[in-house]
């Protein structure tokens, strides 16, 4: 019975016009929910990058990515199979792209975490390039329009590409988050200068 019924989710499932959030059949037993209709090909990211330069806007300051679980980062990355397990950061970082991060206290909170290479904050990522060294003097976020490349192109290597749309958060320091840590209550920082 759940098979038959079953019937119009998946003929709704393979249509090119896909009805979401809805019921088939008046037990309600079997139907769609998706929080998206689609997925598209192309996505905003903001990604974290921290470096050991005194002065952030030198020329010759390196700085590094943090690479996520699960969220595009580097090109050459594999796309991760999402399922059964939920990466809520990598999500929440994703969301965190629509918006600015004044939206997104929490986004600072994590910036000030990675600058103290705070061992919690560091599982909740794949890498963090300062761990196992002293932590970086700045963090910055910068904002991408990723897509992925195309089957058959030249570029082999990479599944992505992407172009630079601008500065998410500009490079911050310890020093600059304390007054806003202190406002809410944040003790992440106390201690550190």
């Amino acid at each position: 019975m759940i098979g038959y019924l079953s019937l119009p989710v998946v003929l709704n499932l393979l249509s090119s016009r896909q009805a979401m959030n809805t019921s088939f059949e008046p037990f309600r037993i079997v139907n769609t929910y998706g929080a998206f209709g689609s997925v598209t090909k192309e996505r905003t990211e903001v990604i974290f990058e921290g470096t050991h330069s005194w002065d952030p806007d030198a020329a010759n300051a390196t700085w590094h990515e943090y690479e996520f679980k699960c969220k595009p980062g580097r090109l050459d990355r594999v796309p991760c199979l999402i399922s059964p397990y939920h990466y809520r950061l990598d999500w929440l970082m994703w969301f965190a792209a629509f918006q600015r991060y004044e939206q997104n206290p929490w986004l600072i909170h994590l910036a000030g975490k990675f600058l103290i290479n705070d061992q919690e904050a560091s599982t909740l990522i794949a890498h963090n390039p300062f761990l196992g060294q002293d932590p970086p003097k700045f963090v910055r976020v910068l904002h991408y329009k990723y897509e992925y490349t195309d089957l058959g192109s030249e570029d082999k290597s990479n599944w992505y590409r992407r172009k630079l749309k601008g500065t998410y958060l500009p490079p911050v320091d310890i020093s600059m988050l304390h007054p806003l840590f202190k406002q809410m209550l944040w003790k992440t920082l106390d201690g550190y200068k």
